[in-house]
């Protein structure tokens, strides 16, 4: 099949060893950080001429950026740019899973995080519809040092694809062991994982999903909505979670303020979803098609203002791949 043609599931991991992610491990530890970040320019310049795909499809991505925004966004259409941000986001994973991004480091928007933080510290669970805009591992990450500003220890249960980064995933756990603690694949999800999650709420912790990409185990149950401009799938089995759990529903990027190697200054975005599932079943299918648009026009909004940052290097309005 035609590269163009791959689903995004089909394609093979970015990062095919574990000795690049334990040499920048090896790095952080011994050198100042500036110094391992500046590695991100010519790593990020190999790939932009080794890989065709990313080249072409981050120029599709931010065209469409640019014409949703009216020409506003993004100011150039540079692929070199994307992988740069990508690069660095590949780092911050590291910087966080090895402890060294703090709570109080992270900026925080005038937005829901305080009613987040304070629904936790009350011992209240909420699922967190992330992308791949940013560093989605950021809230993980912190958890698993309790660098969360909550009162009490925060269990997370992530639901992310082990296939697509098993390497990278492999390497965190020799750096963080609790890099893979209470991490479920979307091909896995059975009763006993939707138990798993409900528990996570109930002892007052966060179950996170990413919204932005369907699983390989399902590909035909989508949600069809227009996405910067054109029609596009999202995953149904993520909204469906989120009804099946029934808590309060938040979306959250962590993004990075600037994109230059000498700031690593992250930031939350967090809007809580006015939505709810305590509705009569003949209800739910309207009120998950209503989470989706939500969700999708949130996401189109961050797209606008952070377009180098959102991490999906194939062609996401491919419709006939399945």
């Amino acid at each position: 099949m035609d590269e163009k043609q791959l689903h995004w599931a089909d394609e093979k991991e970015v990062i095919k060893s574990n000795k690049s992610v334990l040499l920048l491990w090896w790095l952080f530890k011994h050198i100042p950080k500036f110094l391992v970040r500046i590695l991100v320019y010519p790593v990020s310049l190999f790939y932009l001429i080794s890989s065709k795909r990313a080249r072409t499809e981050t120029v599709l991505y931010q065209k469409k950026v640019k014409s949703f925004s009216n020409g506003l966004s993004p100011s150039k259409i540079s692929s070199y740019k994307q992988i740069v941000s990508f690069s660095l986001c590949v780092l911050e994973k590291i910087e966080g899973w090895i402890g060294k991004i703090k709570f109080d480091e992270i900026a925080f928007q005038d937005d829901d995080v305080r009613t987040l933080v304070d629904e936790l510290n009350h011992k209240k669970g909420a699922v967190i519809i992330s992308s791949h805009l940013g560093n989605m591992e950021l809230l993980r990450s912190l958890s698993s040092s309790g660098e969360t500003g909550v009162s009490r220890f925060v269990p997370v249960t992530a639901i992310m694809s082990k296939k697509a980064t098993a390497n990278f995933n492999r390497t965190l756990m020799q750096i963080n062991p609790n890099a893979e603690l209470n991490l479920i694949d979307p091909s896995e999800i059975t009763p006993e994982s939707i138990e798993i999650m409900t528990n996570t709420i109930e002892n007052g912790g966060l179950v996170v999903l990413a919204g932005d990409r369907v699983s390989s185990q399902s590909r035909d149950r989508i949600i069809e909505k227009s996405f910067l401009g054109e029609t596009a799938h999202f995953p149904y089995g993520v909204f469906l979670i989120a009804a099946l759990i029934n808590a309060p529903i938040y979306f959250m990027y962590g993004i990075r303020e600037k994109a230059t190697v000498f700031s690593s200054k992250q930031k939350l975005s967090v809007e809580k979803a006015d939505i709810d599932f305590n509705c009569p079943k003949k209800e739910r299918e309207q009120r998950i098609d209503l989470l989706c648009e939500k969700y999708v026009k949130n996401l189109e909004r961050h797209c606008v203002l952070y377009p180098y940052q959102w991490y999906n290097f194939f062609n996401f309005w491919l419709k006939d791949v399945r």
